[in-house]
């Protein structure tokens, strides 16, 4: 038996993959949505952060699994709230979520919104 409408059911825990993970910013770049080019509005900030430490359990004693990977945060700041972050030198963490969902035909890619990101040390 084949059932259908499964996805709809899957649940993704965001706090308990992102809790043991800190990030290296790579890029801040502004988020626009709208139905067409000609309506793009401004709603956000898209920050892109390096996995750069994964203390993650993933079952059987296997951890940072995930060190290296890239994730894009979409954040309801404007750009502005992030003028004293710099790339590669700027550590952060995400501990709050509005939704984060597993998308893609691998089921492999995330879709993360999130209120704020939380700097740890700017290494200027």
């Amino acid at each position: 038996m084949s059932l259908k409408m499964l996805s709809g059911f899957q649940k993704f825990d965001g706090e308990a993959f992102f809790r043991d993970k800190e990030f290296l910013l790579t890029k801040i770049e502004d988020w626009k949505e709208g139905s067409d080019q000609e309506h793009m509005r401004s709603v956000g900030t898209k920050v892109t952060g390096v996995i750069y430490t994964d203390n993650t359990s993933y079952g059987k004693d296997i951890k940072g699994v995930n060190q290296g990977e890239s994730i894009t945060f979409k954040v309801r700041k404007s750009v502005s709230s992030f003028e004293n972050w710099r790339p590669f030198q700027t550590t952060f963490i995400a501990d709050k979520f509005d939704k984060v969902s597993i998308w893609g035909d691998y089921r492999n890619h995330l879709s993360v919104k999130v209120p704020s990101l939380q700097v740890l040390q700017d290494n200027n």
